[in-house]
């Protein structure tokens, strides 16, 4: 066993690293992570708990400057929060000899992700990429708001903008699994940049990307938008209403059907 480690840092098993930032130190990295993704009105716990943990850095058991790292199966990035400030809340001395998965908890100083099911999208994510057209929508609606901000996470973690990147000239949506708001904005996400793309997640995000589209000089694009009236029962019509006014402001011509 190296001086610097405990385990292995097995890239195919691994989800979840938290990082020292200044350094660029992985402090511990681990197959799942416990009491982070969390109702908004819940206690925050303690600590933490890294499951399954396949590396777990000596050097430094404390930062003022942590980030947790979401991976993909090839060990590339693909979601990140600034967590700031963390210490371990356990002793390398105390774990178990020959224990090379340990469960191994930090304390968080930070804020926790309060959005329930976005450990269990982030999962997804990482062993099933490319994510699929429509897999959002094989989902309960429950699952919806945690889907967009996995989806808006990623995206701007990937390094692009609130901005157009598909060519098409016509983005299509249907109302047939648009029952929440969230929904709506993982339907257009999609419909407008692909399985997995972000095109706002409230009226004051889709303002910025039709907006900056245009400053971007992005190919227009026509919206048909199947099913109108099932969105309208749904999401309501003052909502709908401020959605078109806002395609409309920005030139984007709509077919309702």
């Amino acid at each position: 066993m190296s001086p610097e480690s405990v385990g292995i840092d097995d890239s195919q098993d691994v989800l979840y690293r938290l990082v020292d930032q200044e350094s660029g130190e992985v402090l511990i990295a681990a197959e799942d992570l416990l009491d982070y993704f969390m109702e908004e009105d819940r206690e925050p716990p303690e600590t933490v708990t890294f499951v399954r943990a396949h590396r777990v850095g000596r050097a430094r058991r404390k930062t003022e400057w942590a980030e947790l790292q979401v991976v993909d199966r090839q060990g590339a990035t693909i979601g990140a929060y600034d967590i700031g400030r963390v210490s371990a809340a356990f002793r390398h001395e105390l774990v178990p000899p020959g224990e090379d998965r340990p469960d191994l908890g930090y304390s968080f100083f930070g804020y926790i992700c309060e959005y329930p099911l976005a450990g269990e999208v982030w999962r997804q994510w990482a062993t099933r990429r490319p994510v699929e057209p429509g897999e959002w929508a094989r989902h309960p609606s429950d699952w919806h708001e945690s889907w967009l901000h996995v989806v808006q996470t990623a995206w701007f973690e990937s390094g692009r903008n609130a901005t157009r990147y598909e060519t098409g000239g016509t983005a299509v949506i249907d109302s047939t699994a648009i029952t929440t708001r969230d929904a709506f904005y993982c339907a257009l996400g999609e419909a407008v940049n692909g399985p997995g793309g972000y095109f706002g997640s409230n009226l004051d995000a889709l303002f910025d990307c039709l907006r900056t589209a245009r400053r971007d000089e992005a190919a227009p694009f026509r919206l048909v938008w199947r099913n109108f009236a099932a969105s309208r029962e749904a999401l309501g019509s003052d909502f709908t209403e401020r959605v078109l006014a806002l395609f409309e402001e920005c030139g984007v011509e709509t077919e309702l059907s």
